[in-house]
């Protein structure tokens, strides 16, 4: 008040009692505030200069009144009004009112800087303290706001390494399509402000949009689209300033005035760059903290997981050597079946592939799969498969999980599915998976030591050196010796992996001894064949057995198992006979490998043809050449070779001329031309009975054992 006294005083001394005003306008501010007055005068408020000076202050007398303007910096200013037109001032005067009004300026200099310091120190407060990257984003463009009371609206940009583009991170006075606006380094003014490092501020809408000349159509829908406007802006203003940190640049920072009553300023404008700096430093701090939060995350979950990991590997050991103990214990499969259940907590079952056995076998509900559908199932695939089982009733989800040795399907796990697998039952599938191979490999290893016994017992058999020893040995296997006996020799004709032999074998020895049941049999596999010594004491079992074998032949065809032939030698009474029946057995195969055919042959069945399985191919070959050959010359050939067929026909026929015409289509007399013909042509004479047995059995032979390619 010591200034209004003052002022006071100097009006009342020179112009008495004089009526004035005291009127300031603070920086930002448009409209001057009354803080002083004497007298009752209506409110007499100085008009704006229309030019400001250089000068300190300004008098300007009007009609009836007087105007003093006092100048000072950032837009401050202290205006008086005299109600009085003839008022003078020294400069002495006019100076020292200049200086003690620069109070006032000084005082609201000092609370507005206190207040931009506050809030500068507030927001840098605020940002510093939040760690979490998006939420720091968020309150650096709200703080900038706090920051620049001038400033409505704004938002930031963070360069992307990746795509060269400023991607909006933080928004405030925009609406969504503003995170559509992304441009790059050099375009428009935050690009430009990247760029080039330096803040820029801009007081007018004119000069905004020419610096944004250079946006893409794009990026101008998309800025438009985001301010939150509706009624057309005369006066727009900006200030962007860079990001960074030293030389590392991050980002860009743009407040904008639009509506707002205060205005911008070069102080806002180094008011905001110096918030920029410390947004850069809460910017790397919070990425930091992000990356490594991210990074101790990761190694929690990494812990975790090994963790878990570890859990199961301890479980999967547990598992292991529980089912090892059992299987060293020579338990068998069941009982390592029944621990894999109890394990699992889930009706189980597992198929023997090998020994075509089921199990568990003692149990009330049915086996959800037949042999051939699992043979089907995994006759191509490796791998575990989800089966579904659906009847009018209901429907059952079942786990199939397959069991190679090398290459050979030996078995399969089926678990029910009332409940889904979990990752300690894959463990326990896994486990179980390995004990049970060995435990089958360990049954088929077992097995091939009984039948290399058996296969020795069998030769001793076939050389009937002791026969004592053979029939007390017999007996004991539980084979009558004395009685009828029977050999058969099934053979698989076609394999290249001897793994798969190994198992075909086996799994052939399996089905035969199922089939033959209750028979008195000796079985052994070896290579590639199966050998059956039958005993029986009545020769007329023998039909019933032959039934057996044929019916094992259907099955295995129905399986798509490799080619199969079967030879049966003659039924004899005794033991000396046994080695006789086995070469029939054996001969049997070598007819049906001379006819290139699968399916069974009896030895008894194979008639004449008996007297050429032991001559050579080419005996046989050589023979039809020297009998037949002259049919085959080029100048005899006509459709078909008419001279041949008639030759066979006729010789089928038993030489009737008129069953050999009628089957021919042909006339007799041109039956009776062509045999003389024939008989010309291969120098015989069909009425002489050694010319016809010759030509009988060629005709025999090239019908029965050709081609000789496939013998």
């Amino acid at each position: 008040m010591q200034i209004l006294d003052f002022l006071h005083s100097q009006i009342e001394c020179k112009f008495g009692n004089t009526s004035f005003q005291v009127w300031a306008i603070k920086p930002k501010d448009k409209h001057p505030k009354l803080i002083y007055r004497k007298g009752e005068n209506e409110f007499l408020i100085p008009p704006s200069l229309l030019e400001k000076q250089n000068n300190k202050y300004v008098v300007d007398h009007q009609t009836q009144k007087t105007f003093l303007y006092f100048l000072y910096p950032e837009d401050f200013e202290v205006r008086v009004s005299l109600i009085h037109e003839n008022v003078a001032f020294q400069n002495d005067e006019l100076e020292s009112l200049y200086f003690l009004f620069s109070h006032s300026f000084t005082q609201e200099m000092i609370i507005k800087k206190e207040a931009e310091l506050e809030s500068l120190v507030e927001s840098i407060r605020s940002i510093t303290s939040a760690l979490d990257l998006d939420e720091l984003l968020r309150k650096i463009m709200k703080n900038a706001l706090a920051v620049i009371p001038g400033a409505d609206a704004g938002y930031l940009q963070l360069y992307d390494a990746d795509s060269g583009l400023l991607i909006p991170k933080a928004a405030v006075g925009f609406n969504e399509f503003i995170q559509s606006f992304k441009v790059k380094v050099g375009e428009s003014i935050t690009g430009k402000v990247f760029k080039e490092g330096k803040p820029k501020i801009i007081l007018s809408k004119e000069e905004i949009y020419r610096e944004m000349s250079d946006l893409s159509d794009e990026n101008l829908h998309y800025i438009h689209a985001a301010e939150e406007i509706t009624e057309i802006i005369q006066k727009e203003a900006l200030i962007s300033v860079p990001v960074s940190m030293g030389e590392n640049k991050i980002g860009v920072m743009t407040v904008n005035h639009r509506d707002n009553e205060l205005e911008l300023t070069e102080q806002d404008l180094n008011l905001l760059q110096g918030y920029a700096s410390q947004v850069a430093i809460a910017i790397q701090n919070a990425q930091q903290y992000t990356e490594i939060k991210t990074r101790l995350e990761e190694v929690t979950q990494l812990s975790e997981e090994l963790r878990e990991r570890n859990q199961f590997l301890l479980k999967r050991n547990e598992i292991h050597d529980t089912l090892t103990k059992i299987s060293l214990q020579n338990k068998g499969v069941e009982t390592i079946l029944f621990e894999i259940t109890k394990i699992m907590d889930r009706p189980g079952y597992f198929f023997d592939y090998l020994e075509q056995e089921c199990y568990p076998k003692k149990t009330n509900l049915p086996f959800p799969f037949s042999y051939d559908e699992i043979s089907t199932i995994f006759s191509k695939r490796r791998k575990p498969v989800y089966v579904d089982i659906v009847t009018p009733q209901n429907q059952t989800s079942f786990y199939l999980y397959p069991i190679f040795s090398g290459m050979v399907f030996i078995g399969c796990f089926i678990n029910s599915l009332m409940k889904p697998l979990s990752e300690l039952d894959h463990i326990t599938l896994e486990q179980s998976g390995s004990i049970m191979a060995l435990e089958l490999v360990k049954k088929q290893s077992i097995t091939d030591v009984y039948y290399k016994k058996t296969h020795e017992f069998f030769n001793e058999l076939l050389q009937n050196k002791d026969q004592d020893f053979l029939m007390a040995k017999g007996t004991e296997l539980g084979l009558d010796l004395s009685s009828f006996l029977s050999t058969a020799l099934f053979e698989i004709t076609s394999f290249q992996d001897l793994q798969k032999l190994g198992a075909n074998i086996h799994r052939l020895a399996s089905k035969i001894k199922k089939v033959m049941g209750n028979d008195d049999i000796l079985l052994f596999g070896f290579h590639n064949k199966v050998t059956i010594l039958i005993s029986m004491k009545d020769p007329s079992s023998m039909l019933g057995i032959i039934t057996k074998l044929k019916s094992i032949l259907t099955e295995w065809d129905n399986w798509d198992g490799p080619p199969l032939r079967l030879g049966v030698g003659s039924l004899f009474h005794g033991i000396g006979h046994i080695s006789r029946s086995y070469e029939e057995a054996i001969q049997s195969l070598k007819y049906l490998a001379s006819r290139n055919q699968k399916g069974m042959m009896r030895y008894e069945d194979i008639g004449i043809n008996r007297l050429f399985l032991n001559q050579e191919p080419h005996e046989i070959q050589r023979f039809l050449d020297e009998t037949l050959s002259p049919l085959w010359t080029d100048k005899n050939k006509t459709n078909d070779n008419e001279l041949e067929k008639t030759l066979f026909t006729y010789v089928a026929l038993n030489k009737s001329a008129i069953e050999t015409a009628k089957q021919l289509h042909i006339h007799i007399n041109t039956l009776y031309h062509r045999i003389k013909k024939i008989e010309e042509i291969l120098g015989l004479d069909f009425n002489d009975p050694s010319d016809f047995l010759k030509i009988q059995l060629a005709c025999h032979l090239r019908s029965t054992f050709s081609p000789f390619s496939s013998v």
